[in-house]
């Protein structure tokens, strides 16, 4: 897990596996500098790498991204799924918007990576209205269990979503979650719940990073 000591696999494992990490290219080290300085929260590698891993073995063309950040999803989504295919990505932030289309283009990939500056609940609401073949969830926590409400019925069997940050900081699950993080660690839990759940998916959440859940449509 970037930046932090990991708060959801023991301490000596997280250096272990760090050390196992694949080199990023120019641009994506870039970003994850941009992000650290600037405090953006944007995927742990390893997330980035099992993102990778994902789209290369499904080969999806239709893909969503629900929360763009500084774009480091998108890129990594877009890079994996090859020529053919697109990624809608959403960020409400127009100063944020601006610097993850900048980051889309030095890319090469404005063509194959639409950033939308939107709310991603009335984002979801007009794209869910077609197929969505791979989603990746990484936004407002609280509204995770809403997106999945949205996203459900417009996933192709065999469709994949990852959500990521779903164990908050080892938060979910645990007895005595400080109050400020409370609302948020009870609405991942529910989602999880949700999610593993769902009569229209076979789900788990692994334990690496911050906790992510994958899923597949039946």
């Amino acid at each position: 897990m970037k930046g932090n000591s990991d708060a959801i696999i023991q301490a000596h494992v997280a250096t272990y596996l760090g050390t196992l990490e694949a080199p990023r290219d120019a641009l994506l080290a870039k970003m994850e500098a941009h992000a650290e300085r600037e405090n953006q929260p944007i995927s742990d590698p390893e997330v980035a790498t099992l993102l990778r891993i994902l789209v290369h073995a499904t080969q999806p063309t239709h893909l969503v991204e629900v929360g763009t950040n500084i774009g480091y999803g998108a890129i990594v989504l877009a890079r994996a799924a090859g020529e053919k295919a697109h990624v809608d990505t959403v960020e409400l932030r127009p100063n944020i918007v601006a610097i993850a289309r900048g980051y889309v283009e030095e890319a090469g990939l404005s063509s194959r990576v639409t950033v939308h500056e939107a709310d991603a609940l009335s984002f979801l609401k007009a794209r869910c209205a077609k197929p969505v073949q791979f989603a990746y969830i990484d936004c407002v926590k609280e509204d995770y269990a809403a997106y999945l409400d949205l996203l459900a019925p417009a996933m192709t069997k065999g469709g994949l979503i990852v959500a990521d940050n779903v164990l908050w900081r080892g938060m979910v699950g645990q007895a005595d979650v400080p109050e400020k993080e409370r609302v948020r660690a009870t609405a991942l839990a529910a989602f999880n719940a949700k999610l593993t759940k769902h009569a229209d998916f076979t789900a788990t959440v692994l334990p690496f990073g911050d906790g992510v859940a994958v899923a597949t449509k039946h």
